[in-house]
Parts: structure tokens; C-alpha cells; sequence
């Protein structure tokens, strides 16, 4: 018997072993279909060539290849799955975590933080673009304005141009917190109308907005007086820091077409516009502002047209040029805030701050010189400085 068919008979005793492997995926899953098409090319009689040869060869070496024994209920899903205990991996990781992070301290974590928030910032300080048209519809008088302005500029434009039915325009009441830009407000909005700006601010007597007749006969005349008589706007500064009762004798001015001055009876010129700015609503003192009066309540009738006037964070970030100075600022100022420290920490602050810092002084320099001053050493740990 030759080599070749010793070799075959002994491949068709193995087909049964092979395909046994072969469905339990430990041959390649045709070897036994393999097989069984080389001993049919033998049985037909044709000549098997070198490869064939050689492929029989290695069918025989998968046959007789020994192999472990392979558990499929464990695989395939009929055997139970291990357990697995959720909780105490995540447990696991958090004490991880935790261990970690007891280790990380402000040092660690400001560096970074900064760095985001002045990037924030910086895309912040592009300056908001703004075109506002106001027309005086008296006169139709416009006049464009552009540049960093107020988040309420624009509102008070429209109803500094708002006129009743008797041709007036009635008072308006800015009130808002320190530095906010109330009086700067009434300024720009004379520039923005081409009028004259008059000022005064919080008065005892009523003759500081009526004026008076000296012991000679003449009279003086007062900011209110040369508004109302000439037109303009006239801006009422600190009025909740005012003697009520002296308030009480320019009421008649302020509702009429028509008011009496020491001298002489005076028509209200129909451009007149009357501004007043608070830090309150004349209501009387609150935590912040304890110097404030309790203003009455037919004054503040003169003024139907009442708006918030608070720090604008746009206007203050076009402003303030220097943005890691007022990222410290006004981080201070939320602190304090929220800590309920009676100090106040406003724009007037960051403005002086980052003048400070342009002439050479180091930030922390100009914290000393400004919102830290006033402040005991409990106080600053309290608003993280």
C-alpha cells in the first residue's frame, strides 16, 4: 500500500473527529468538508497534485492535535453570569476621586480658572455696537449717537422725546446703585439732543432751585430756573438726599405749564426735560443706603416715568480696560454681596483701580488703595482677599 493511500484511509477514519472539533470551534470550522472533497478526488481515480498532497497532510496534524477542553455553557450564556457588585465599584472610584481631590487646593485651581475667565472676558469687550437715532418730534431735530453707552440709553431717548397731551414731557426717575451712570446718562442725553445740561444736587432750601432777591434787589438764578425758563435738561442729582419739606414748594413747577420764581412768573419752555437720580425710590433708607430720605409722595408723582438704572457689565467691561483687575473686582463684589458686608464696591472703584494699575501700581496695590481699604482682616477673608 502506498504513502498517499495510507494517508487517505487514515483521513477517512479522522472525518467524525474533525468535524467534532470543527463545530466546537477548535479547527478551522471546514476541515472536515475539506476532507471529504479529497477523498472523493481520490476515490474518482484523478491525480492529486503537490498542494492537495500536502493539504491532506495537515488535516491529519488537525485531527490528531490535542486540545483543552473548552466549557460552552459558560460562554454561551446557559451557565449563570458572574455577579457583579455596582456599588462597590463606584464606591471604589469615588474614594479615588475623593482622595484626589482633598489633595487639590486654590493654588491648583485658579491658575486655569483665571486664564477661562479672562478669555471670557476678553470676548466680552468687544464693543457693543450701537447707533442710537433720537428726534426731538417739537422741533424734528436728529441726531445720531455712537459709542459705549448704557443698556437703558436708548430707552431714556425715546421717552426724553415723549410728549403728553399739554405738549410737556414729564419727569423721569433713574434710580439705581452708586456710579451706575445716572447723572452721566442725563449729560449724554443733552449731547444727544443738542440741548444745555443743567445740575444741581440734593438741596435744604427751596431757594437753591428757585433762586432768591438779594438786599439790593436783584435776583439770583439757579440752574432749574435758567432750564425751565430757556429749556434743557436738567438733571435733579442725589434727589432722595433732599429736605422733603423744601422739595414741597417746586411741586407746583413741576405739574404747570406756568410756575412763580421770586421775581416773576415764568412759562415752561416745551424742550424742558427733568431728570431726577437716586439710589432709591425715595422711600426711605434701606442697607445700602442709609442716608436716604423719604421723599412725598405728590413729588414723586411728578415723575410717572420711573427706570432701573443699575451697573450695565457690558458697559462697565468697555470701560474698566484692564480685565483681570475687574474679574478681581467684581468677584469681590459678589462675595460681599453675598456675605451681606455694608461696603460698597462699585464702578467708581474699578475705574480708580485700573487707573492705578496703568500707572504702575501692581494689582494687589491698587485692591489696597480701593475696595480693601475700609475693610478689617475677617472682612477680607470674607471676600476672598
Amino acid at each position: 500500500m502506498s504513502s498517499l493511500e495510507a494517508q487517505m484511509n487514515e483521513l477517512r477514519a479522522s472525518l467524525p473527529m474533525l468535524e467534532e472539533k470543527a463545530k466546537m470551534g477548535v479547527i478551522h470550522f471546514d476541515s472536515h468538508v475539506k476532507a471529504r472533497d479529497l477523498i472523493r478526488w481520490h476515490e474518482s481515480g484523478r491525480t492529486m497534485s503537490e498542494k492537495q498532497i500536502l493539504f491532506v497532510g495537515r488535516l491529519l496534524q488537525r485531527a490528531k492535535r490535542k486540545h483543552k477542553k473548552v466549557d460552552f455553557t459558560a460562554v454561551g450564556g446557559s451557565a449563570p453570569a458572574p455577579k457583579v457588585d455596582v456599588d462597590a465599584i463606584v464606591k471604589t472610584v469615588l474614594d479615588r476621586c475623593t482622595a484626589t481631590m482633598s489633595k487639590i487646593t486654590a493654588d491648583h485651581v485658579i491658575p486655569g480658572t483665571m486664564t477661562l475667565v479672562m478669555q471670557e472676558i476678553e470676548k466680552l469687550k468687544v464693543p457693543r455696537k450701537v447707533e442710537i437715532t433720537v428726534k426731538d418730534e417739537k422741533t424734528g431735530k436728529v441726531k445720531k449717537l455712537k459709542g459705549p453707552v448704557h443698556a437703558m440709553f436708548e430707552k431714556l431717548c425715546r421717552v426724553a422725546t415723549s410728549r403728553n397731551s399739554n405738549g410737556f414731557i414729564d419727569g423721569i426717575f433713574l434710580q439705581g446703585e452708586a456710579s451706575s451712570g445716572k447723572s452721566t446718562a442725563a449729560k449724554m442725553l443733552a449731547d444727544a439732543l443738542g440741548y444745555e445740561y443743567y445740575f444741581n444736587g440734593a438741596i435744604s432750601f427751596p431757594h437753591e432751585m428757585l433762586g432768591f432777591i438779594d438786599g439790593a434787589g436783584k435776583y439770583h438764578r439757579t440752574p432749574f430756573r435758567d432750564a425751565y425758563e430757556h429749556g434743557g435738561v436738567y438733571c435733579f442729582d442725589e434727589v432722595d438726599r433732599s429736605d422733603p419739606v423744601a422739595l414741597l414748594a417746586v411741586n407746583p413747577h413741576l405739574a404747570n405749564g406756568i410756575a412763580t420764581f421770586p421775581d416773576k412768573q415764568i412759562k415752561r419752555h416745551p424742550n424742558c426735560i427733568i431728570i431726577c437720580t437716586a439710589n432709591t425710590w425715595g422711600l426711605g433708607t434701606d442697607a445700602n443706603y442709609s442716608g436716604a430720605t423719604k421723599l412725598d409722595a405728590a413729588f414723586l408723582s411728578r415723575f410717572p416715568t420711573r427706570i432701573n438704572w443699575d451697573i450695565d457689565p457690558s458697559l462697565e467691561e468697555q470701560i474698566v480696560d484692564h480685565p483681570e483687575w475687574l474679574a478681581r473686582v467684581r468677584a469681590a463684589r459678589v462675595r460681599a454681596n453675598a456675605c451681606g458686608l455694608k461696603v460698597l464696591i462699585d464702578m467708581r472703584i474699578a475705574l480708580a483701580g485700573a487707573a492705578h494699575i496703568a500707572n504702575g501700581f501692581t494689582l494687589d496695590e491698587a485692591a489696597q488703595m480701593t475696595f480693601l481699604a475700609n475693610l478689617k482682616p475677617d472682612q477680607r477673608k470674607q471676600i476672598g482677599e
